[in-house]
């Protein structure tokens, strides 16, 4: 009995893998009986297997696409949810299974899939019956007359789209056929399932393109119809060659990473799981998850290429949460900023003195408070050591100074040993959490009261909870950090997440379990979602955050039944669970309504692993498919310290003080100087509130000024109609556009590029901001519009600016070469601004880039990724034009197939040129501005920058002329 019970198990997880595609498959067919033939040939025996048997229907149960609605209404696949788009008919104005009320198509797309299976079920009895008679048997290899079958009508050709739900992924290997060995006495079948042919055959048989496609698995057995039931299945299932065989293997497969006994028992009884579950009729692991969500101050919208009226996407992705001061209750915002308590949790495996470093570099007296958690690891255990000794000696410091402790390790016993991908992120880090409210002390003293309360005696205080990991640093001040921090009301959580759905597909989404510092994917696990009855949605969000008390208390300590304790125990299993885990626990709480969508942490992420150049992370590479595998941040350089400085936010990672040693010294050198002026201004500030005066503060050198900028090609200035740097009415492109309204250009001197324009007498779209920049460098307009740069300390290529469109629809808006084109020839356009190496502009002094053009320099991480002959070239791109340069441009540019053979204006004969022979740039206007090689003369552009001035009017109507500064031939940006 015991025997029969374990492969009862092995037969039902057979079927669910069928059923749910762990190793691929088709369904099978009505059950047929066979009709017992004469001693075969042995092509009699090789047709048997690829015809009438390939043909019959498995007997071992029956796969058709089910009525699950009990009134012939609805239809649903094998995963219990919605087809996939691509299976459904698509309206002309409508998206099929969008919203509720498409449940109509759906209804007339399923019935006709249940009328198709019906035709496709007669017409194969039909064929099966053909193929039982002796004229048929005789026909089917062998002679020179084809078998006849019944003539099928010709169906028409189907879309893609209308392929049955239960077919989205291919399930061939999960075929399997029973062969009747008392019908069958020469066919044999190895132990995976493979028919064995005769040695004897001709080669041309046994090299059959069917028989090297065919991934059925076969199974001989006698006719089950000879014993009884109890005696069938135990025929069946001690039957090595199919569902042994598979199970076998897939077993082995997975205990290849298991070596305790632990770990394969863990395997193993996760197993049971889905194996009990469909012998025993029950529903498989979280089919049945539901929890309703709490949040109610966020709109759901699952569709953005298709949101309300009005909506925008970004309206919806950057939600703030940072309420007008005045009409909030007192209370709600922390009135001094240099009150606020900051607790740091840090995550940290190895290399203490880079977490002593962090913890140094954040550290305010009184005000500051850390918690650490070391990798539960043994290969951990020096950092472990070395960080608690750290810990004894600051807080031994502050006990004889009357202060009370204010770092705190996570005690060994409770450290988690963390696995990339794994549910062990986020439990590390809700291990932390208890340790920030005593709750470990209360572990080991059950009988104490308090624990259940987030302000009891062995509790931190704190305002803010900052979760980072030891390879994080501070970009900003901790001045700054804590102005922005209490610029926010005190219960605002600082997350980044995803505010659109995830709603992934069934064959990507896991059932993973932990154990030997590795995962295991046992099957898949049904995602959650609102639409399939879950009440919740899964959200991808960042795992480092910024958050409140009450919800770091929330965390840390469940209230019983709530979301978070059921929500675990299905995180739990999933891959990559960090980042699904607190965005989706904010999003679908109450808490929802205090989510600023931002955690001001700057990162970059690297290439996907199965894209990495030589040997894989094979942690990395988990799923099914082994293409499909995760990432992580790349290991920021010092050429990125521009785009860190600029990104506003208050921490970045990651770091690596080995690989580049120098890059945290600049961080820390720029924090002090912000410090330095954050002293400084609060005395001007002080000083100008006792005189009474408005409160001022001076620009840096850095900080541009005035009203904006025009930015001129240099060789039209003397043209009939100089060009500028502009947009076209609609659209994003950046052009070159004329400067100027048609009457302008006859008024103007000969020099007026050292001067400067009135807005009013400006063409479209041409007004410029340029900044903020970096600070390292420096940037100076000289008396004949040019902008002179001078390097910095690590900025070769001086400052960094953004360039922003001053006017229209798209004010704001930051000009963007493209992150994806690492190569000449990518286009200008204009896009939100998010402070990238494609959004930074530097310019020119004639030593990387000619004198007055403005040029973008690829970072050293993407520099790399380039063929080396590319590397030189492709580092610093100019702003320019195609066809007129000196270099050759089909090293770069791709011909476009076109019909249209029409000449660019360039291309004609006796076109102008200039004194120096090049063609006008007046041929290039309304062409879209694209990247080229600086080292590319006159396909590069060169520019002055002319600043604006606005005219303001006296009571009587006349022009109150300010004017341009005369003080001084240079003028800071």
């Amino acid at each position: 009995m015991w025997h029969c019970s374990v492969l009862a198990h092995l037969f039902a997880l057979v079927l669910l893998t069928s059923r749910f595609g762990c190793v691929g498959g088709t369904e099978g067919e009505p059950s047929t009986n066979e009709t017992k033939p004469s001693t075969p040939t042995a092509a009699e025996r090789r047709k048997a297997a690829f015809g009438r048997i390939a043909r019959s229907a498995a007997t071992l149960f029956d796969t058709k696409i089910t009525n699950r609605g009990g009134d012939g209404t609805v239809v649903k696949d094998l995963d219990r949810g919605p087809p996939l788009k691509s299976n459904l008919p698509e309206d002309e104005d409508d998206k099929p299974w969008e919203e509720d009320d498409d449940e109509a198509d759906y209804h007339e797309y399923t019935t006709k899939l249940v009328q198709e299976e019906e035709t496709k079920k007669k017409t194969t009895e039909a064929v099966n019956e053909a193929a039982k008679t002796p004229e048929a048997d005789q026909h089917e290899e062998g002679t020179s007359t084809p078998a006849q079958e019944p003539e099928r009508k010709k169906e028409p050709a189907k879309k893609k789209k209308w392929l049955a739900p239960r077919t989205h992924e291919s399930m061939d290997r999960a075929v399997v056929k029973i062969i009747d060995s008392d019908a069958h006495p020469y066919v044999t079948v190895d132990s995976g399932g493979r028919i064995i042919w005769d040695s004897s055959e001709d080669e041309e048989s046994s090299s059959s393109d069917d028989e090297a496609e065919d991934e059925t698995i076969y199974l001989t057995l006698p006719n089950l119809a000879k014993f009884s039931a109890e005696e069938a299945a135990h025929k069946v299932l001690s039957s090595t060659a199919g569902f042994i065989h598979p199970m076998h293997n897939r077993l082995s497969e997975m205990f290849e990473k298991a070596k305790t006994h632990e770990c394969r028992a863990k395997i193993a009884e996760h197993f049971g799981l889905f194996a009990n579950a469909l012998a025993m009729e029950t529903k498989f692991p979280f089919e049945d998850f539901y929890y309703p969500n709490m949040c109610k101050a966020i709109p759901r919208y699952r569709d953005w290429d298709n949101l309300p009226e009005g909506v925008k996407v970004q309206d919806v992705q950057y939600r703030t949460y940072q309420p007008d001061r005045e009409t909030v209750p007192e209370g709600t915002y922390l009135e001094n900023a240099n009150e606020l308590q900051v607790l740091y949790v840090i995550l940290t495996h190895d290399k203490p003195d880079v977490t002593i470093r962090l913890i140094e570099s954040v550290f305010v007296p009184d005000v500051t408070r850390f918690v650490i958690h070391v990798d539960g690891k043994e290969k951990s255990d020096d950092t472990y050591n070395a960080l608690a000794k750290y810990t004894f000696e600051k807080n031994d410091e502050a006990e004889k100074e009357g202060k009370p402790e204010y770092i705190r390790m996570v005690p060994r016993e409770n450290c988690v040993r963390v696995n990339w991908g794994a549910f062990s992120m986020v439990d590390a880090t809700l291990k932390a959490l208890r340790t920030v409210f005593g709750l470990d002390y209360y572990d080991d003293h059950p009988h104490e009261k308090g624990g259940d309360q987030p302000d009891n005696p062995h509790a931190f205080t704190f305002h803010k909870l900052i979760h980072i990991a030891s390879t994080t640093y501070p970009l900003a001040s901790n001045t700054e950090i804590r102005n922005t921090l209490a610029s926010h009301p005190l219960d605002a959580n600082f997350l980044h997440i995803i505010l659109k759905p995830n709603v992934p597909s069934t064959s990507v989404w896991g059932y993973f379990v932990e154990c030997d510092d590795a995962l295991h994917r046992i099957h898949r696990i049904p995602p959650l979602n609102f639409e399939k009855g879950n009440g919740i949605d899964i959200y991808t969000s960042s795992q480092w955050f910024i958050i409140s008390n009450e919800f770091a208390w929330y965390l840390a300590k469940p209230p019983k039944g709530s979301f978070v304790e059921y929500y675990l125990d299905y995180i739990e299993h999933v891959v990559v669970a960090d980042e699904a885990f607190f965005g989706t626990v904010i999003r679908n709480t109450h808490f929802c309504s205090t989510l600023h969508n931002d955690n001001l942490l700057h990162l970059q992420f690297d290439r996907w692993e199965n894209e990495a150049d030589g040997t894989r992370d094979q942690r990395k590479c988990v799923m099914r498919d082994r293409n499909h595998c995760g990432r992580s941040p790349m290991t920021l350089t010092v050429d990125y310290l521009p785009v860190l400085e600029l990104s506003g936010d208050l921490f970045a990672r990651k770091f690596d003080d080995i690989a580049v040693p120098k890059i945290k010294g600049h961080i820390d050198e720029r924090r002090r100087k912000e410090e330095e002026r954050f002293v400084r201004e609060a005395k001007i500030i002080e000083e100008q509130k006792k005189n009474g005066t408005e409160v001022s503060l001076p620009l840096e050198e850095y900080e541009f000024q005035g009203e904006g900028v025009l930015i001129v090609a240099k060789e039209t200035v003397e043209d009939e109609e100089p060009l500028c740097l502009g947009l076209a009415s609609s659209g994003n492109q950046v052009m070159l556009q004329p400067c100027f309204k048609d009457d302008v250009p006859p008024t103007l001197s000969s020099d007026w590029q050292m001067g400067a324009v009135i807005i009013e007498e400006i063409e479209g779209l041409n007004r410029w901001d340029i900044g903020p920049c970096s600070s390292d460098g420096e940037l100076k307009r000289n008396e004949t519009g040019e902008l002179d740069m001078f390097p910095g300390v690590y900025t070769p290529s001086g400052p960094k600016c953004m360039l922003k469109i001053g006017d229209g629809p798209r004010a704001g808006r930051c000009a963007d070469t493209d992150s994806a084109a690492t190569k000449p020839g990518g286009l200008l356009n204009i896009f939100p601004c998010y402070t990238r190496w494609h959004q930074l502009f530097s310019f020119g002094n004639g030593d990387i880039a000619p004198k007055g053009a403005i040029h973008t320099s690829l970072p050293s991480q993407v520099i790399k990724k380039l063929k080396p002959r590319e590397r030189a070239r492709n580092e610093h791109l100019c702003l320019g034009v195609i066809g007129r340069g000196d270099a050759d441009e089909s090293q770069w540019l791709e011909e476009e197939d076109s019909e249209d053979e029409e000449l660019w204006p360039w291309e004609h004969e006796d076109v102008p040129v200039y004194e120096n022979g090049r063609k006008k740039l007046g041929l290039w206007k309304g062409q879209q501005i694209q990247t080229t090689p600086c080292s590319n003369v006159g396909g590069a552009l060169e520019w002055y920058f002319v600043p604006f001035i606005v005219e303001e009017y006296d009571e009587d109507g006349e022009v109150i002329d300010k004017g341009a500064s005369t003080e001084s031939d240079d003028e800071e940006l």
